[in-house]
């Protein structure tokens, strides 16, 4: 009986650290999936020459898809055009060039955070045309560095989050060592 109990443990412990650590690949599995379904949403649209940009936004709003996330699909989706990767995208060089412009011109800023992008736009707006070259290397500046603190908080957020795994099983390897050594007496 103690022999079952023991394997029994083992294996409670084996299917949680495996639900545990596949956990955060199968939310990321399901992120990607999103993208890759709402870019190929917005390329049907594109190749039917029938997308507006509002049709756009609420595609993307469909699959949960930031204004960062809208602006790198159109890039893809450009860059692919362009280097022919996919022919049926060839003859839609305009209006792939007229969707980034006008995302563009909605959402100057889209790289930075929402609250920093209005309040360059607002900037911009008050100080007009004389300083407009200014704010546009102001921005990218900051891109840059949002970038940087975007990936090294990534980085960090994986690091404690496999740290918390280990803890726990370490914890209930100890446990379950000391609950056996305390049975076997």
């Amino acid at each position: 009986m103690s022999i079952f109990n023991e394997l029994f443990f083992t294996v409670v412990i084996l299917a949680l650290a495996t639900v545990i650590i596949l956990m955060p690949i199968l939310v990321d599995a399901a992120k990607q999936n999103w993208k890759k379904r709402f870019r190929e949403q917005i390329k049907a649209g594109i190749i039917n020459s029938s997308l507006t940009y509002e049709d756009m936004l609420h595609i993307a709003e469909r699959w949960s898809q930031d204004r960062k996330a809208i602006l790198l699909c159109l890039r893809i989706l450009h860059s692919d055009a362009i280097s022919g990767d996919n022919e049926k995208l060839s003859g839609s060089f305009e209006l792939l060039r007229k969707l980034i412009s006008q995302h563009q011109t909605n959402e100057p800023y889209a790289e930075l955070p929402e609250n920093i992008g209005l309040q360059l736009s607002n900037i911009k707006q008050e100080l007009k045309e004389e300083r407009s070259n200014s704010i546009t290397q102001l921005a990218a500046s900051l891109s840059v560095l949002y970038s940087s603190n975007i990936q090294e908080l990534s980085k960090q957020k994986k690091l404690t989050f496999w740290g918390f795994i280990f803890g726990i099983l370490g914890f209930i390897v100890g446990v379950g060592s000391l609950y056996t050594s305390f049975k076997g007496v």
